[in-house]
């Protein structure tokens, strides 16, 4: 999958499979082969060049229930919020902002 920051607020963002940026990782799209690969990294540098996003990454995810999560830690973070406030942040809600 593919995480990075939209520049517009600096939101951790993940690329979806209907090529928009979502802000929960559960919408992201895993690349299965290497041209999906291609195909999602050429869209992610499209943004980058547009200034819609900075700092794409891509990462590792797992599958569970056919959801897929990041894998490594420092990622889990990154998307679900602070850790040290569960009251605050992204796993209060996706739309704790609004």
């Amino acid at each position: 999958m593919i995480i990075a920051n939209r520049l517009d607020t600096g939101r951790v963002v993940f690329l979806g499979a209907d090529n928009q940026w979502h802000t929960q990782a559960d919408k992201a799209i895993t690349a299965t082969d290497e041209t999906v690969l291609e195909d999602l990294w050429a869209k992610a540098q499209a943004d980058l060049d547009a200034n819609i996003i900075i700092d794409a990454q891509l990462i590792a995810a797992e599958k569970n229930d056919h959801v897929a999560m990041p894998s490594h830690i420092k990622h889990i973070i990154q998307a679900q919020g602070p850790t040290v406030r569960t009251d605050l942040g992204y796993q209060v809600s996706p739309d704790w902002e609004g």
